[in-house]
């Protein structure tokens, strides 16, 4: 089976307004980014007319696609969103604490091999230092950046985490460098650093990730195995050989894929993962969801990824 080439980084413009308008545009970006078909039309039919507020987002790219001034675009985002989400911003950690907000979400940095780590931490009511919970690497789309990171976190992963007793933390890509092209390298420090004050239920991670972040997903089960519990993306797929070979390892865990019926090049690398897994006999789902493009609003409120999430524990 020969999977589709890994996507290069997309071009997503720092929300200023954050929410699923927002970033329905900016997956819209992402999908014209990759040659999707119609997938800036189902965009659009998700976001419907106020996506005209947000045209003044788009604007902030220059013509030949760079985005200006990233590091100031990435303040005013973490900003904004830390002022909308109740998120605080800490300072470094330097590997030994974590930033944590019993009951909410938390911004934080830690360094791991020398790298500094921007995430967005989430743990339920009542959580202490050392307390043992479900715990969800979420990897975010897009350029993996702080704002998308907390975006996401606030609309489709916080809410439910809280409610239903899990930990969840988000990080950034640093540098730009996704986590498929490199940064996945400092994962398993990641996860390691996690382990001081959380402790993993049943010792292992769950991984859930969208678009950029679903491919992500693939690349680190499938480079650390052992340390996971189950994988979740919406959408995402195994992004070149070594990751599809990698899949021989993941068949002891659940594998939950989704995939919107008009985000047409992202559907066939997804059946084959699922058909690869089945071959392996893998515990794999594959849900085309019908009316929607590159992303899902019937998952952005996160009570089906966590229903999948809840199941796999």
């Amino acid at each position: 089976m020969k999977p589709r080439i890994a996507l290069r980084q997309p071009l997503v413009p720092q929300p200023k307004k954050l929410g699923w308008v927002t970033i329905a545009v900016g997956l819209a970006l992402i999908a014209s980014a990759c040659g999707g078909s119609d997938q800036t039309d189902a965009a659009d039919d998700e976001t419907g007319t106020e996506a005209a507020a947000d045209d003044n987002t788009a604007a902030e790219s220059t013509d030949d696609g760079d985005t200006t001034d990233d590091s100031a675009a990435d303040d005013s985002a973490a900003s904004d969103s830390a002022d909308e989400n109740g998120a605080t911003e800490s300072g470094p950690t330097g590997g030994e604490e974590a930033a944590l907000n019993p009951g909410g979400s938390e911004l934080g940095q830690v360094t791991i091999d020398g790298t500094t780590i921007d995430y967005v931490a989430v743990v339920p009511d009542g959580f202490q230092p050392g307390d043992t919970a479900p715990v969800l690497l979420a990897l975010p789309p897009g350029g993996q950046d702080l704002g998308i990171a907390q975006s996401f976190t606030k609309e489709t992963y916080a809410p439910e985490a809280v409610a239903r007793g899990w930990v969840v933390i988000s990080p950034a890509a640093p540098n730009g460098e996704l986590f498929f092209q490199g940064s996945e390298d400092l994962i398993p420090g990641l996860m390691n650093w996690v382990e001081t004050w959380a402790t993993p239920e049943a010792g292992v991670f769950h991984i859930a990730g969208i678009s950029n972040g679903g491919i992500s997903s693939f690349r680190i089960a499938g480079q650390n195995p052992d340390r996971v519990a189950s994988v979740t993306v919406f959408p995402g797929f195994p992004s070149n050989d070594a990751d599809t070979d990698a899949l021989s390892s993941l068949t002891g865990i659940p594998v939950r894929m989704f995939v919107g019926s008009r985000d047409a090049d992202w559907i066939e690398p997804m059946e084959e993962a699922q058909a690869a897994l089945e071959d392996l006999g893998g515990d794999v789902q594959l849900e085309i969801v019908a009316d929607s493009g590159h992303i899902i609003p019937s998952l952005s409120d996160g009570v089906r990824v966590f229903d999948e999430l809840d199941a796999a524990r």
